[in-house]
């Protein structure tokens, strides 16, 4: 008796896999200021998402082709595949989007008034500031 073949199939799990892995990899280094860029927008780990799920549409493609009736493992691993994908699109851009806040100043609105200490330890007032050039700039960053 000749052995199904589902090397396709489990090659699309793995690159899917692969591609949601190296995006925490991403993450968790330090990378260098020119290559923040895989860490930040995702797209080489979405491009390797989208070709395992080409890679799962072909094994599933394959295994109809060469099984009598309707193949199992083939499907079974495309469809925990593209749940996979889906999972974790939604988690870049779904469940990662931060609510809008009540209270925010809309841009051009005043400031609201506080104090901070500058570099030489004395308190400085924003209101101090008033008819002055000010800049003020807040970090969401990655730490």
């Amino acid at each position: 008796m000749r052995r199904r073949g589902n090397g396709l199939a489990w090659l699309g799990l793995g690159l899917g896999l692969l591609g949601v892995v190296t995006y925490f990899t991403w993450i968790a280094l330090r990378l260098p200021p020119r290559v923040q860029f895989l860490r930040d927008t995702a797209l080489l780990n979405l491009a390797l998402v989208g070709v395992a799920l080409g890679v799962s549409v072909e094994a599933i493609r394959h295994a109809r082709s060469r099984a009598q009736g309707w193949p199992v493992l083939a499907p079974i691993l495309g469809v925990l595949n593209l749940a996979v994908a889906v999972l974790f699109i939604l988690m870049l851009y779904r469940f990662a989007a931060l609510p809008a806040p009540p209270n925010a100043p809309q841009v051009g609105q005043a400031a609201p008034d506080f104090t901070l200490v500058d570099d030489t330890g004395s308190p400085l007032q924003l209101a101090a500031l008033h008819g002055k050039n000010v800049l003020l700039v807040f970090y969401r960053g990655h730490w």
